[in-house]
């Protein structure tokens, strides 16, 4: 029981072997611990976006439809995962596109 309440409040000089044990133990663990244990941000697969788009904008043709979409959206690489045919709240139809 001593050992571990010397260890929790540090109770060795600086010119002891444990003490420099330690020292070396915490620098191990900070230089080759891998950034993939410490990185809480969760991986998604794919990373969607949704755009609507009114009637006028939307095209039946796949290649077409891609082209505008890129435009619209500024992304040069988007590329439409799924189509929805909707009404808003004024009746009017709009087209819910996903892009990845």
């Amino acid at each position: 029981m001593g050992v571990f309440k010397r260890a929790l409040l540090w109770d060795y000089g600086r010119e002891t072997s444990i003490y420099v044990v330690f020292c070396l133990m915490i620098v191990g663990f900070i230089f080759l611990t891998p950034r993939s244990w410490f990185d809480k941000r969760e991986r998604l697969a794919t990373q969607t976006s949704r755009l609507i788009v009114k009637a006028e904008d939307y095209s039946p043709d796949r290649a077409t439809l891609e082209l505008r979409v890129r435009e619209i959206s500024g992304n040069p690489a988007a590329v439409i995962v799924e189509t929805r045919e909707k009404k808003n709240a004024l009746g009017e139809t709009v087209y819910e596109i996903e892009i990845r």
